[in-house]
């Protein structure tokens, strides 16, 4: 069976210069070739193209079906497993729990996680230098992150470096769907064929490895995620409230619903896959994003000196109480972490339905849309536009945050991304929250 170009959209050593040569070759629009030769179009950088998708027609273009069909078999009903009107619900209902009031009441356990992943590689070189895993420890500090101030839940003990199944579970998730991608557009039949429990046997019985590997971290997942909420619901049913003095988003999430109107409120289901869909892209998203900024520090030890300069002047002789305010109005840190996460957008491909025609190799002044055609909208592309960043758009330069941003940057309405104009975390009503 082929598959097109779909390995060399998401190949995870290649993919993201594919992605890049299409946009330096094709610019705004690329056609490529998708499940059995599907045509289908990858929208690289060209900015009117993504406003029309992801604002101003937002209702319109609706994520591909096989994104929110695999999304629901891994998470249930969260998120981003969900369209229309529910989804509209779901975030409405999200949407205040993210706000800066609850993330600075959150401050300082991220301060109490990072001192104890600190602690952990210091006992490590003690006594001699040595190589350390930062991948995997970072791995562990996210999901502990999300666990405590997103589920009110301790996962990682950092005293053990041993096993830990939920961390693994979480840790391979995503290279284990990322291997199935390309028979992604084949989950919305699948999750047709009969009831839950149907499915759940051929699954069992398949005699593919990849496939049962799958299989258990999504049971893992599930069954600690059940178990978390069914404690904070227990509380909840006990006292009315799962805890007044609650910071973590769950719990707000939870309180705040049960004081919504009926017609608003969220299904125990929901809830569930509002907590599942967290762990998984809040884990995988920040343990990648701080692997990639330690790569690049290592690789610019100006700027690594310079930024630790930075820290050590604001905070002389401070340990654990840093506020979140002085954290925000530290320039150099702030200007490292924009810059890191337009040059290495950690999603670099995001799926949607409903359609777009290829081009013929004309210069696009304007998209003809078709229905029946998937576009992949490039976020790396996009980030890496020259003709919006400047020429040296694919070079990591914190600096230029230091700076006035260019007028192609700041002028433009197309490309207001919900962050600092880039478009990692997207625009609209698909926006991260």
């Amino acid at each position: 069976m082929s598959v097109g170009n779909l390995l060399q959209l998401i190949a995870l050593e290649t993919g993201r210069d594919f992605q890049l040569h299409l946009a330096s070759l094709y610019g705004g629009i690329a056609r490529v070739k998708g499940l059995l030769w599907v045509w289908l179009d990858a929208a690289q950088s060209l900015q009117s193209t993504l406003n029309h998708i992801l604002v101003q027609n937002q209702d319109i273009f609706e994520e591909w079906s096989a994104f929110t069909a695999t999304n629901s078999i891994l998470f249930g009903e969260g998120l981003v497993a969900t369209i229309g009107d529910k989804h509209k619900r779901q975030r409405k209902m999200l949407n205040p729990v993210f706000s800066v009031k609850h993330l600075r009441g959150m401050t300082p356990t991220f301060f109490d996680i990072a001192k104890k992943l600190e602690h952990a590689i210091l006992n490590k070189v003690d006594t001699k230098a040595q190589e350390i895993d930062m991948t995997g420890w970072l791995n562990r500090t996210a999901l502990e992150l999300v666990g405590q101030s997103g589920l009110g839940h301790s996962f990682v003990d950092f005293s053990n470096e041993g096993s830990n199944t939920f961390a693994d579970a979480a840790k391979d998730l995503a290279a284990s769907v990322s291997a199935m991608v390309p028979l992604a557009p084949l989950t919305p039949i699948l999750v047709k064929l009969g009831p839950p429990g149907l499915r759940r046997f051929m699954i069992r019985m398949t005699p593919w490895p990849l496939l049962q590997k799958l299989r258990q971290i999504v049971d893992i997942m599930a069954d600690g995620v059940l178990e978390i909420y069914q404690t904070k619901k227990r509380d909840m049913d006990a006292t009315n409230k799962v805890h007044e003095g609650d910071k973590d988003i769950i719990g707000i999430l939870m309180n705040a619903n049960s004081d919504s109107l009926e017609k608003d409120r969220l299904s125990d289901s929901e809830l569930l896959g509002q907590m599942a869909t967290l762990i998984f892209t809040a884990t995988d998203t920040s343990s990648g994003a701080i692997a990639r900024l330690l790569h690049l520090l290592a690789q610019h030890p100006d700027v690594q000196e310079r930024l630790r300069n930075e820290v050590a002047n604001a905070f002389p002789g401070r340990d654990l109480d840093l506020d979140y305010d002085e954290v925000f109005a530290l320039p150099y840190l702030d200007a490292v972490i924009k810059e890191t996460l337009r040059v290495t957008s950690q999603d670099s491909v995001v799926p949607l339905l409903n359609p777009i025609r290829g081009v013929d190799g004309k210069e696009l002044h304007e998209v003809t849309i078709t229905q029946g055609t998937d576009i992949f909208i490039s976020v790396l592309g996009a980030n890496h536009d020259k003709l919006i960043w400047g020429e040296d758009a694919s070079e990591w330069k914190p600096d230029r945050w230091l700076k006035p941003l260019p007028e192609s940057v700041t002028s433009n309405s197309k490309i207001s991304g919900v962050y600092s104009h880039m478009m990692t975390f997207l625009t609209g009503g698909r926006a991260c929250m």
